[in-house]
């Protein structure tokens, strides 16, 4: 699946904005200010099109593209 990498990224403003998902996995992270409490988020790692490097971002970030 084709996604364009969200906005707040580094590799966004140098211009490698697009990729293709490459793998997904699930992270805890902590629930901020709130003691041993944690939400599940799935990750997307991403092969981005310009550098070819695979990086990971929050799915619910990335934008579908066609």
């Amino acid at each position: 699946m084709r996604v364009q990498i969200p906005a707040y990224t580094d590799r966004w403003m140098m211009g490698d904005r697009f990729g293709e998902i490459v793998k997904t996995s699930r992270k805890a992270l902590a629930k901020p200010g709130i003691a041993n409490a944690f939400v599940v988020v799935e990750i997307a790692h991403v092969k981005l099109d310009k550098s070819g490097k695979t990086m990971k971002f929050i799915i619910d970030d990335c934008t579908v593209v066609s």
